[in-house]
């Protein structure tokens, strides 16, 4: 089981390795700040607010529904205790 915050890391990889992104290029898209990203992608944050996730869906070019849109994301999947 993984946590919500790898899953989130997981999905921003697979879509920013699709689109050719960087993290700095990602903050630029959709405003959510370069450390925040960082922060995130080190595994670093705890806890990642729904505003930072459709931030993030935005500068993906994604509806949040399409970023989370995976079984990854389904209760059973995750460690969420």
């Amino acid at each position: 089981m993984k946590k919500l915050n790898d899953v989130v890391v997981d999905r921003l990889c697979k879509y920013m390795n699709e689109k050719n992104l960087t993290q700095y290029k990602l903050a630029m898209l959709s405003g959510v700040p370069f450390p925040t990203i960082k922060s995130i992608m080190q595994r670093r944050t705890n806890g990642i607010s729904l505003k930072t996730i459709i931030l993030l869906s935005n500068g993906l070019n994604l509806t949040p529904s399409e970023f989370l849109d995976s079984p990854d994301f389904l209760a059973d999947n995750l460690d969420i205790v």
